[in-house]
């Protein structure tokens, strides 16, 4: 849990900084095309649960590295996932992007009326970023804590 509320600030950070990059300037934003939200989605979703990912696991080993627990075995097996801090991160990248960006698209095309405006896109995108951190941050810590010494 505490890992969870950590990642929110740096997830809710680096939404709002590809807002600006890819939105900065611009009144409104569409839904859809390259320069649109939907588009957006994929890279957003991809680079924060790939980096929430490289951050926690290497957080975990060093905290593991400093324990008297250094050479136990997780508790279970490990999870089907790679032991390599960006292997596994491209993997949960990948899947929460199968599973986020489809659904987010529904939900934003079944409610999208007219293009939103840049500071209503930053907002739906923070709280996104969070959601995105929010799903990532327990499969991370929980494949840390399964991990073999």
């Amino acid at each position: 849990m505490r890992e969870t509320m950590i990642s929110t600030v740096p997830n809710a950070l680096v939404s709002a900084a590809f807002v600006w990059l890819l939105f900065g300037g611009q009144a409104t934003v569409s839904l859809w095309g390259m320069s649109g939200l939907a588009f957006d989605l994929v890279p957003t979703t991809f680079m924060l649960t790939l980096m929430t990912t490289i951050a926690l696991t290497l957080i975990f080993r060093k905290r593991r590295r400093g324990t008297s627990r250094a050479g136990a075995p997780g508790s279970g097996g490990p999870l089907p996932l790679p032991h390599h801090p960006v292997l596994r991160g491209i993997v949960l990248a990948v899947l929460l992007s199968v599973l986020f960006v489809p659904a987010s698209v529904a939900v934003l095309s079944a409610i999208w009326i007219e293009d939103w405006s840049y500071a209503r896109v930053l907002w739906f995108k923070i709280v996104y970023g969070i959601l995105v951190g929010w799903a990532a941050t327990p499969l991370v810590v929980l494949a840390a804590l399964r991990e073999r010494g």
